[in-house]
């Protein structure tokens, strides 16, 4: 497990505390969604399935198999909503951190990214009117600055060293992992 896989599976087990409501009422909304698109699937497919009989065999195959797609597109188009909420939602938790527990995790993210050599962290301006003493302080131990400059990350950071520019927001990590973290809120909200 990489050290970037490490920082997320911290990420999703903080969030997933609070994203666990986030995940209920998503998940009754889903299945409100997915029992509305059955049933509208389940129609056409018997408009599709009678329209098929009185042509042929072969079209009624190919109807039932139409159906079925659409079916499983309905479904699947649910699910990819979902999981893009949750995504949504674990970036969201994580920026709703207290000011001690948010910074904590930069520090976190800042150990795996960081180059051994003299640079600067650039927060959002959100980031920026937080309580950021003891941050600021911790910096030092990394060698780093705080910028004056800002940039909206939707959380997280940006490493500055010289013209290396490394994307630590939180937007760009989740992004990142995406595939890793798509999988495993399959599993978590579909088994």
């Amino acid at each position: 497990m990489t050290s970037s896989e490490k920082i997320l599976a911290g990420i999703a087990e903080d969030a997933g505390d609070r994203a666990a409501e986030i995940i209920s009422e998503a998940e009754k909304k889903a299945e409100e969604a997915v029992n509305e698109r059955i049933a509208a699937a389940e129609k056409e497919a018997l408009e599709i399935a009678a329209a098929a009989e009185k042509a042929a065999g072969l079209t009624k195959k190919t109807g039932e198999s139409a159906a079925a797609l659409l079916k499983r597109d309905a479904a699947l188009s649910v699910k990819r909503e979902l999981i893009e909420s949750a995504l949504k939602a674990t970036a969201d938790s994580i920026n709703a951190y207290g000011d001690k527990e948010y910074f904590d995790l930069l520090l976190k993210l800042i150990e795996r990214n960081r180059l051994d050599k003299s640079g600067e962290v650039i927060l959002s301006s959100g980031d920026m009117s937080r309580d950021i003493s003891e941050f600021k302080k911790a910096l030092g131990g990394y060698s780093l600055t705080l910028s004056g400059e800002t940039a909206e990350t939707g959380g997280g950071f940006i490493l500055k060293y010289g013209d290396i520019i490394i994307n630590c927001g939180l937007e760009a990590v989740i992004r990142e992992k995406r595939d890793t973290l798509t999988d495993t809120l399959n599993r978590e909200l579909f088994g």
